[in-house]
């Protein structure tokens, strides 16, 4: 469901979409580093997860990298593309049949919108979209720039060791809050 128009663009604009085509493939590094160590710890099993420990939802509120050039509004920097809707015409001429459309959602779902009933379908089913017979084929394919989300600059949390605590004092009678008082009987 991606397209890569790098290869149609000339010298000049490869050059300039180098840079985001970099951190795109260096986010895609870090997510499958990620995935395999997760595999090796025996949190994910290929596409089940085990028990509760599963990737993080994405978060609501993700922020991402520009997709354009400053200079060039509506461009892409990348040259990077996503379906992102599909008309399709069912039926055995254009005078007769029907329009679906089919937009993207989140987590590769699509909704299709036939009139007024709409459902969800997989990407699996926008795939099938290839015509033949009575079946959809697709008329008007809608690309979107790809978005980079930015990374979090995510920290170890590491204990102090034994030399980084040693000169730390220890909390004193008279620095701490005074104990409670007994319980009564």
């Amino acid at each position: 469901m991606k397209l890569d128009m790098y290869e149609f663009c000339t010298t000049e604009l490869q050059q300039k979409l180098s840079p985001m085509r970099t951190k795109f493939k260096e986010q895609e590094e870090k997510k499958m580093a990620q995935k395999a160590k997760l595999i090796a710890e025996g949190k994910l099993l290929g596409p089940k997860l085990a028990g509760a420990a599963a990737i993080p939802k994405k978060d609501e509120n993700v922020e991402y990298e520009p997709f354009q050039f400053e200079d060039d509004v509506g461009s892409n920097n990348s040259g990077y593309y996503e379906l992102a809707a599909v008309l399709t015409h069912k039926g055995r001429s254009s005078s007769s049949g029907h329009y679906v459309g089919w937009v993207a959602l989140k987590n590769g779902e699509w909704a299709k919108l036939d009139d007024d009933k709409v459902t969800l379908v997989t990407e699996d089913q926008i795939l099938k979209l290839s015509g033949g017979g009575d079946w959809h084929v697709a008329y008007i394919l809608l690309y979107a720039p790809r978005r980079l989300e930015k990374m979090r600059e995510e920290e170890e949390e590491t204990p102090p060791t034994a030399e980084e605590t040693s000169d730390v004092p220890m909390e004193t009678a008279d620095s701490a809050d005074p104990p409670p008082p007994p319980p009564t009987n």
